[in-house]
């Protein structure tokens, strides 16, 4: 028979379960809030680096606009619909005739060629000394050929970059004698509309062709506020009229449903001025 064997008492119980208790309670406390920091600390990255990628998308397209030359189609404060240059050649040569032809060279072998129905602006300088007459030519290419020297027409620089005969018939009247020279460049333009467009519920940036649906390329933004557009003139005054556009004014803002410490939404703001090109 064992005599003297001591046990736990009631009190003691209840003290050490107590003391347990606080210790996971402080251990769990410690657990959530770790969780907190990290899901607040990527929603941050994750709208630093939206605001980031859709000031990248803008800055890079919008520099390329040229206001004065009419590439700003429409503007709104949420929403701005621009022509942007897609295809690029230079004149090797040229036969004015109620058929004109010309005889262009792209930069390089992977340059994007010319196609029937393209709407393209080649420059004519009219009187090389005088600049005031100086203008961009609106046609539209009717056929596109590979460059053969059976065509009667110089040489283009083949080492350089291949070469495409164009062909706009019927439209003489634009091209009138001696305007479009040598080495004037010729441009193709598509119309895009960037804008805020919704994406399960969420505003993002997106990116519209003239014929195709409205495409997310970044965000989420903030609900009501997250893409803002202001147009200013050379002076640096707000305008509304296109052709004066000299600078444009942009504010991405990026929104998340997640709370920081604070109690307050993770978000994040930036705002760049960018110099259209004229």
């Amino acid at each position: 028979m064992t005599r003297g064997r001591a046990g736990f008492t009631f009190i003691e119980l209840i003290v050490v379960a107590v003391v347990g208790s606080l210790i996971l309670f402080a251990a769990l406390q410690v657990l959530i809030t770790n969780r907190r920091t990290f899901t607040a600390q990527s929603a941050t990255i994750s709208g630093q680096q939206s605001t980031r990628m859709a000031v990248e998308v803008l800055f890079a397209e919008l520099r390329e606009v040229s206001a004065g030359g009419g590439d700003i189609i429409s503007m709104a404060s949420d929403e701005i619909r621009v022509r942007l240059m897609r295809k690029f050649a230079s004149v090797c040569a040229i036969t004015y005739s109620p058929q004109p032809l010309l005889l262009v060279f792209h930069p390089t072998p992977s340059s994007r060629k010319f196609h029937t129905g393209d709407s393209i602006f080649a420059w004519a300088d009219n009187e090389e000394n005088v600049e005031t007459d100086d203008v961009w030519i609106p046609a539209r290419v009717t056929a596109v050929d590979s460059f053969t020297t059976a065509v009667g027409l110089p040489v283009c620089p083949q080492d350089l970059a291949p070469a495409s005969l164009l062909t706009f018939n019927g439209q003489a009247a634009a091209f009138e004698a001696d305007s479009v020279r040598v080495g004037a460049p010729v441009r193709s333009y598509i119309e895009y509309t960037f804008g805020v467009t919704n994406l399960m519920g969420d505003p993002y940036l997106g990116r519209q062709t003239q014929s195709g649906p409205m495409v997310p390329i970044a965000g989420p933004l903030r609900t009501g506020n997250g893409l803002q557009f202001t147009y200013r003139d050379s002076l640096g005054t707000v305008t509304n009229v296109p052709t004066d556009v000299r600078q444009i004014e942009v504010t991405v803002r990026t929104g998340s449903r997640v709370l920081n410490s604070l109690g307050q939404m993770v978000s994040d703001s930036v705002t760049v001025w960018i110099h259209s090109r004229n």
